[in-house]
């Protein structure tokens, strides 16, 4: 990275996250967090306690928050001002700042990948060390493909993908533009489907269908989505998952919705758009959840959802009853004493 502070700034406002530039021009050389910055860094500073964590030091140049340049005047820093810092260091971070995942130490198609004759590699696909490629695979432009990682027959990976090391795409699953499955992730696992018989024996339910995941979806790593019993498991545009999450067979997870660490999400549940599950959120199957839900600290969902908001905790919840509850709960011991000592009394008057 080797820009000017105004030509940094020029090209994001002309994409909207910043808005102005105070201060002389200097040479940007990299990016650091605040608390181990050079004179040649460019630092994010959202909130005043960033701020005040810079001390003595005096960086290339600072993308700040409106609340930070009183903090930051007279410093002869040039602040390049956000009204959304996070983002501005998203967009800045893409560009200058992340790594070639393209710029590889092997030959672009290493020699130990195994693709069927039948699938086409476009000359801008990456496919990296002992990659199984199946029959009849459709590659789009620009997809990564990363070491151990297996796409079986009539799979669909669109432009611009990227597939971590030991992925697994099952077969006739769908993934979209601009995806990112992150290492150990499988897609289109079979679904948990199984009959008992008298004798309490179980029976595998074949699993037919499919998993289609659209545009701009991040699977976290370790991340298990099973394809549908029939039609299919479909993950909207824009969501994004962490780590160990799981979805099983024929939901529906809306467009732009957070699911954190460790939720289950059991089958034909279906989440509305832009809902947030946090960690170990766990939901039951043919379930409904409105749009804009917002599932809180270990939330458990036995029941639909019927209007949105924030909920929490087990038995769901409304977050402002939870929080009662919760303060309650942290003077039990006490209310356990006095009703004792209220049972001493009754039974004195007795």
């Amino acid at each position: 990275m080797n820009i000017k502070a105004a030509e940094l700034f020029k090209e994001f406002k002309d994409r909207g996250v910043l808005r102005e530039m105070i201060g002389a021009d200097a040479v940007i050389e990299g990016l650091a967090p605040v608390e181990s910055c050079g004179a040649r860094d460019l630092v994010f500073l959202a909130r005043a306690e960033h701020a005040q964590k810079l001390g003595d030091r005096k960086p290339a140049a600072a993308i700040v928050s409106a609340e930070c340049i009183e903090l930051l005047k007279g410093r002869g820093v040039p602040l390049l001002v956000s009204d959304n810092v996070n983002l501005a260091q998203a967009w800045i971070k893409q560009k200058y700042g992340d790594r070639d995942l393209r710029n590889t130490e092997w030959p672009r198609i290493h020699p130990s990948a195994v693709i069927h004759e039948s699938t086409r590699v476009p000359e801008s696909v990456v496919i990296g060390p002992n990659v199984t490629i199946g029959r009849n695979v459709s590659l789009g432009e620009n997809c990564v493909i990363m070491a151990g990682s297996v796409v079986e027959y009539d799979a669909v990976i669109g432009e611009n993908t990227v597939i971590h090391p030991g992925v697994v795409v099952g077969y006739g699953c769908e993934i979209g533009r601009d995806c990112w499955l992150k290492s150990g992730c499988i897609i289109g696992s079979e679904g948990f489907g199984f009959a008992q018989d008298e004798h309490r024996k179980h029976h595998r339910i074949p699993q037919t269908g499919k998993v289609v995941i659209e545009d701009r979806v991040v699977i976290g790593a370790n991340d298990t989505v099973d394809r549908a019993a029939y039609g299919v498991t479909r993950l909207k545009s824009g969501t994004i998952f962490d780590t160990l999450c799981h979805v099983a067979h024929n939901c529906e997870i809306g467009e732009d919705c957070i699911i954190v660490s460790m939720t289950g999400i059991a089958g034909s549940t279906v989440l509305g758009d832009r809902v947030i599950c946090s960690g170990q959120t766990g939901i039951l199957d043919h379930l409904n959840i409105p749009s804009d839900t917002i599932l809180l600290h270990r939330a458990g969902v036995t029941q639909n959802v019927k209007a949105s908001g924030v909920y929490a905790f087990h038995p769901l919840m409304p977050i402002g009853d939870y929080m009662k509850n919760a303060a309650v709960l942290r003077k039990i011991h006490e209310v356990k004493r006095k009703v004792g000592q209220l049972d001493k009394r009754l039974e004195g008057q007795t």
